[in-house]
C-alpha cells in the first residue's frame, strides 16, 4: 500500500505537444512524465529530477478536443549576445493550426510531502504551454493498494506493458526528464503507449504496475525510483 496525496490540476486548455512531429502541433491526450516533473519544478521552486521521487502516479482527463490558428513571430540572433530580431519578410510571421485538449483535469499521486508545495506554488502551473494555466481544485491524503483487475486510461505505460496487456495505445518515443541547465538535455527517453481516457483499456492479473485509488476507484500506473532512473 501507498499512502500519499491526491493533488487534482484544472485548467481551461491543456497542450503535450508530440516530439519529432512536423508539420502542424498535435497534442497527447496525456502528459509526458518530463511535463509531470515539470509541474513539480514549478510547485517547489527548483528542478526535480527522478532520484528525488520514490514513487509518482497520475492521470489526465478532458471534455473534449480543440483547434485554434496561432500567430507566430520567429525570430533569431545571429550571434550569443545579440538582441534577438524578427527574421527579414516573409520569414517573419507564419499562421499554424494547433491542437489542444479542453478543460482538461491532470490527477497526481504524490507523497505526502508534496502537500506544502501544491498549498503555495512558487511558480504557475501549467499544462503545457505558457497559456494552459491550471488551477490546484483539490489536495486529499489517499491510500493506493495494488490492483490486479481493472480499466485503466488517461495515462502512459511503457511499451512492453502495453503489448502485455493488448491495451489500446498509440505507440511514442518520450522523454522522461530533462537536466535544468539553461539549454535542456534529456536524461532518458522511453517508449510508451500512451492510453487515452476517451478510449480505456481493461486488463487482469497480478502486476506491479497498477494500483488503485481506494476513495474514487481509479486504477492508474505507479513510476517507482528505481524505473524513473532506468534501474529496471
Amino acid at each position: 500500500m501507498l499512502k500519499g496525496i491526491r493533488v487534482t490540476l484544472t485548467a481551461y486548455t491543456a497542450s503535450f505537444r508530440i516530439p519529432t512531429f512536423v508539420g502542424y502541433p498535435l497534442t497527447l491526450p496525456a502528459p509526458p512524465l518530463s511535463t509531470v516533473l515539470g509541474i513539480l519544478s514549478a510547485a517547489k521552486g527548483v528542478w526535480i529530477l527522478p532520484e528525488e521521487l520514490p514513487w509518482l502516479a497520475y492521470r489526465c482527463d478532458y471534455e473534449a478536443r480543440g483547434w485554434d490558428l496561432e500567430y507566430i513571430v520567429q525570430i533569431e540572433r545571429k550571434k550569443v549576445h545579440d538582441v534577438p530580431q524578427p527574421k527579414p519578410y516573409p520569414k517573419t510571421y507564419g499562421i499554424l493550426p494547433r491542437e489542444f485538449l479542453v478543460i482538461p483535469r491532470l490527477t497526481l499521486y504524490l507523497p505526502s510531502e508534496w502537500e506544502e508545495f501544491f498549498r503555495r506554488p512558487r511558480y504557475n502551473l501549467l499544462l503545457g504551454r505558457t497559456q494552459d494555466v491550471a488551477t490546484v481544485e483539490e489536495i486529499v491524503p489517499v491510500e493506493l493498494k495494488a490492483a490486479s483487475a481493472g480499466e485503466i486510461g488517461g495515462v502512459l505505460l511503457p511499451q512492453e506493458v502495453v503489448f502485455r496487456h493488448a491495451f489500446p495505445a498509440q505507440i511514442f518515443n518520450l522523454p522522461v526528464a530533462f537536466t535544468g541547465e539553461p539549454v535542456r538535455r534529456p536524461l532518458r527517453m522511453e517508449i510508451f503507449g500512451v492510453i487515452d481516457a476517451k478510449r480505456p483499456g481493461k486488463f487482469s492479473g497480478a502486476t506491479d504496475w497498477f494500483v488503485r485509488d481506494e476513495t474514487t476507484g481509479m486504477v492508474v500506473p505507479v513510476y517507482r525510483r528505481e524505473w524513473l532512473m532506468g534501474r529496471t
